[in-house]
């Protein structure tokens, strides 16, 4: 009997990851290459989506707090009002964001340590 030396590895981000990368490239979503109405086209859609989400919170304290290390529950402002979810939003953006560039093998400001080490 012949002994399987290869690994499949199944990725349950794929498609999600190819539409953040395809944003950061400045693909459209129009350029989805998955049928509409499939699981994948989603997936492609979500994470374009959220690279463009990204590059509208990057200058938000949250994210800002969050690419310097700073927890979650670092969020200065009080719990129930829009400014802590905000803040509390733009931290998991970035923080999704350094996970994203960990798995994609990324280096440089995405890949920053600290905020995966940071408890949500």
């Amino acid at each position: 009997m012949s002994e399987m030396t290869e690994e499949t590895r199944f990725n349950p981000h794929k498609e999600e990851d190819e539409g953040y990368l395809a944003a950061e490239a400045g693909r459209i979503a129009a350029e989805n290459p998955y049928p509409r109405g499939t699981i994948r086209y989603e997936e492609w859609r979500r994470g374009w989506q959220i690279k463009r989400d990204e590059a509208m919170r990057e200058g938000d304290e949250g994210y800002l707090a969050a690419g310097s290390g700073q927890a979650l529950t670092d969020n200065p402002y009080p719990r129930g009002t829009i400014r802590y979810e905000e803040w509390r939003c733009g931290w998991q953006i970035r923080r999704d964001e350094t996970l994203r560039a960990a798995r994609l093998g990324k280096t440089g400001h995405n890949a920053d340590p600290a905020a995966p080490n940071a408890k949500p």
